[in-house]
């Protein structure tokens, strides 16, 4: 039996009980699956306090929830600084989201956009001060999902993270979404038609998910997974996000 199996068979029993002890941070929460992240980490049991990175001011309506302001210029040159000029607040584990685009919505404007080669810094800065697990959410198209490369690390930047010595580093590879919801129209139409064959030649275990299960199943990884590094492909997400013992229904946002 995998550790996620087993993780997922010993859990199968509500811990709505469990007394909130952790702190979060979460990165990079544009787009869909970056506002159901916040949702899912502010209705965990888990959480006493979460903290959601901001390129500009915002107020919190949600006493848990702390917007951290961090200088654009800072971000814009992470392999430059230091933890001094980038001063992560001291949490257990720290969330990371890898987004291709802003919501159309517009309502994540004020959130921090991530790039890939900024993740490898940021979680350098995360290690020294402190925090005990790292997630990932980093999205793989279906194709390279369809290449087995999801049992294992990518690329020189995922080893590296692995050698940071956080207790549980948890890489999460949803399917990216075929569609994208930026553009005009014609490219947005261009796109759900790009959406509509793919989801006919690409088998169903593989299909994008909902952002509300991608956020869960990271959300319940870091609370299920004992230490390690742990990989989950898409088709683990749906099994992993099936539980929800640490979500309630309840939704909160800024």
């Amino acid at each position: 039996m995998s550790t996620l199996d087993y993780a997922l068979s010993s859990t199968r029993t509500t811990r709505a009980s469990e007394q909130a002890s952790r702190s979060a941070l979460a990165i990079g929460t544009v787009g869909r699956i970056g506002e159901e992240l916040i949702n899912c980490m502010l209705e965990s049991a888990v959480y006493s306090s979460v903290s959601v990175a901001v390129e500009a001011p915002m107020r919190s309506m949600v006493p848990r929830l702390q917007p951290w302001r961090v200088p654009a210029t800072a971000l814009a040159d992470l392999d430059n600084v230091g933890s001094e000029q980038i001063e992560l607040p001291r949490v257990d584990d720290v969330f990371c989201c890898i987004s291709d685009a802003r919501s159309y919505f517009k309502r994540d404007q004020a959130y921090v956009q991530l790039r890939k080669e900024q993740i490898p810094p940021l979680a350098r800065l995360a290690a020294q001060r402190g925090a005990k697990r790292f997630i990932l959410l980093a999205p793989l198209s279906a194709f390279l999902q369809l290449t087995g490369t999801t049992s294992g690390l990518i690329d020189v930047r995922e080893s590296d993270l692995a050698a940071l010595g956080f207790e549980a580093l948890i890489i999460t590879r949803p399917t990216a979404d075929y569609a994208n919801a930026q553009g005009n129209v014609l490219e947005r139409l261009i796109g759900w038609g790009a959406k509509a064959i793919m989801q006919i030649v690409i088998p169903q275990r593989l299909q994008p998910l909902r952002a509300r299960q991608i956020a869960l199943a990271a959300v319940n990884a870091a609370s299920l997974l004992g230490n390690g590094t742990h990989v989950i492909g898409s088709d683990k997400i749906a099994a992993l996000a099936a539980p929800g013992v640490t979500i309630k229904p309840k939704r909160m946002r800024l």
